[in-house]
């Protein structure tokens, strides 16, 4: 008995930065109270704080980052619920939540009926509604949903960071998920970024364990990913198709090389059998798969056009000039295009206060091509990161020519951005000056 009163204090001991947590948490529940939050918010958004407290605790290194991360997120909930609009927090965020309140009105199973089948994903709000029509409506719960889903994207980015580079460059990889405003901004709105993130880095883990190890486990993790991405978003099944083609051609090769030394390996036939089943799969829904319909037939460049058109909408349209008018144009513009998604809005396009979130994050973005492009050939002599850059350069390409406003574009390559600070996070500068030059480079 003697023994374990002295080993108690170890367990429960508790550091500065677990009471400054829970004096926080405290102070913010009180305030939400204040505020008259509904109860199933207050209690959905405790819930992810203590999930958060537990995996500080496990990855103690990562504990500042975490309670950085969420602290920046929990203020922003509480901001764009009582006190002012959030760029972005109207619109879509609303109509998808005001979606999956109308779907659970008819019960349980009654949402199952509502299972959202056109060509508008509204996937998430028929998750929701679930949710919904077992307890009450809480805006706020939606959004500790998606909160939820981006402390986890923060904790897999730093995770796979270690994995290609190493653990100092993983740290700065967590500081700067936890930190950059758009990645706050759509951590703390009911969208589907959150759930995009989460998923395709799943993906990229995949990837980066495949690679290593050429498992069908692997390999499994990596359909996951980009399953539970298309399911929010069906454009993100254009990079299963990309892994697709890039797997099939690794495998024609090694098959071709086994085969010219009369070697023969069962995992190969799984494998080929695998990429014939989801190849036909892809096949057979493709006019059923939310966005990647209108993509399946690319080879109407009228249509594209068309719809390009369409899309130039709004005050934050891109230039007219940029919207193409035969195939001639559709070729020569697509890297103009590509240009105004990745780094617009430009200076000349502010036209009000919340622009110059969406300018800081164009220079960003610069910032991270610049970046790329110095190192583009150390990147691509790796593996793991050749295929990751494919999918991403696939992705990028798919929605620089679909996408028609820098709005719009600042929130579509926020599907990325954690994606594309992974590839280049050795070469981004420290935040503090290190005056011993560390290689962050794994031999």
């Amino acid at each position: 008995m003697k023994n374990l009163i002295e080993k108690l204090p170890k367990k429960i001991k508790i550091s500065q930065k677990e009471i400054f947590f829970f004096s926080f948490l405290f102070l913010y529940s009180i305030l939400l109270i204040f505020f008259r939050v509904d109860l199933l918010g207050l209690l959905s958004l405790i819930f992810v704080s203590i999930i958060t407290f537990f995996f500080s605790r496990k990855y103690n290194h990562l504990a500042t980052i975490l309670y950085v991360a969420l602290f920046l997120r929990l203020t922003t909930v509480l901001l764009g619920n009582y006190l002012i609009t959030l760029p972005d927090g109207w619109g879509d965020a609303t109509e998808f939540e005001r979606r999956a309140w109308e779907w659970s009105q008819n019960g349980f199973f009654g949402v199952i009926d509502n299972y959202p089948s056109n060509t508008k994903s509204y996937h998430i709000s028929w998750l929701l509604a679930f949710i919904y029509s077992l307890t009450d409506r809480s805006i706020i719960m939606g959004q500790s949903i998606c909160l939820a889903f981006g402390m986890g994207s923060l904790l897999l980015g730093v995770n796979i960071a270690k994995n290609l580079w190493t653990e100092k460059v993983s740290i700065k990889v967590g500081w700067i998920i936890a930190l950059y405003p758009t990645l706050i901004l759509y951590s703390c709105l009911f969208l589907r970024e959150a759930f995009i993130w989460f998923f395709l880095l799943i993906t990229v883990k995949g990837i980066v364990l495949w690679i290593e190890d050429r498992k069908l486990k692997s390999l499994s993790i990596i359909l996951i990913g980009f399953l539970g991405a298309t399911f929010f978003h069906g454009a993100m099944s254009i990079g299963l198709l990309v892994f697709l083609i890039i797997f099939f051609i690794l495998f024609l090769k090694h098959f071709l090389k086994n085969l010219l030394y009369l070697k023969i390996n069962q995992l190969n036939f799984v494998y080929l059998i695998l990429f014939f089943i989801f190849s036909l799969f892809i096949l057979q829904n493709i006019d059923r798969i939310p966005k990647l319909a209108a993509l399946s037939h690319m080879l109407d460049y009228e249509q594209i056009i068309v719809e390009i058109a369409n899309r130039n909408i709004s005050n934050a349209g891109y230039p007219e000039w940029t919207v193409p008018k035969n195939l001639f144009e559709l070729i020569y513009k697509t890297p103009i295009r590509l240009i105004y998604f990745l780094f617009s809005p430009f200076p000349w396009d502010i036209n009000k206060l919340s622009h110059f979130m969406g300018l800081f994050d164009g220079l960003f973005f610069i910032i991270l091509t610049l970046i790329l492009l110095k190192n583009f050939k150390y990147i691509w002599s790796k593996n793991s990161l050749r295929i990751i850059l494919i999918i991403l350069a696939s992705y990028l390409i798919i929605y620089g020519i679909a996408t028609g406003n820098f709005g719009t574009g600042i929130r579509h390559r926020t599907k990325f951005i954690i994606i594309f600070i992974i590839l280049v996070s050795p070469w981004i500068p420290n935040f503090v000056l290190d005056k011993k030059r560390t290689n962050y480079l794994k031999k």
